[in-house]
């Protein structure tokens, strides 16, 4: 683009400044329209993670509970692989 007309640079600057211009007023347009619809959610959302979200006390209680020594048990061990019963016969390469 450096080496096109003398201005280019510049008039191809504006003409996106106006291109991202315009979808930004018309998504604006569109959030003012959904804006109340998006509050209502967010108010709900925000609401809904203090009920649902245990306290910091309450998840500490829970990890101690979880890491006492009763529960470090080790895990019985995986039954051995079956043998294979007809093995296939060994390939010959050329």
């Amino acid at each position: 683009m450096d080496a096109s007309l003398p201005g280019s640079r510049k008039l191809y600057g504006d003409r996106a400044r106006e291109i991202r211009n315009s979808e930004g007023w018309h998504y604006a347009d569109e959030l003012s329209f959904q804006g109340p619809a998006l509050v209502r959610a967010a108010d709900y959302l925000a609401s809904r993670l203090d009920t649902d979200r245990p306290s910091q006390t309450e998840r500490v209680h829970v990890a101690l509970a979880r890491s006492t020594s009763d529960n470090r048990r080790t895990p019985p061990a995986s039954p051995p692989a079956p043998q294979v019963s007809n093995p296939a016969p060994p390939h010959r390469s050329r």
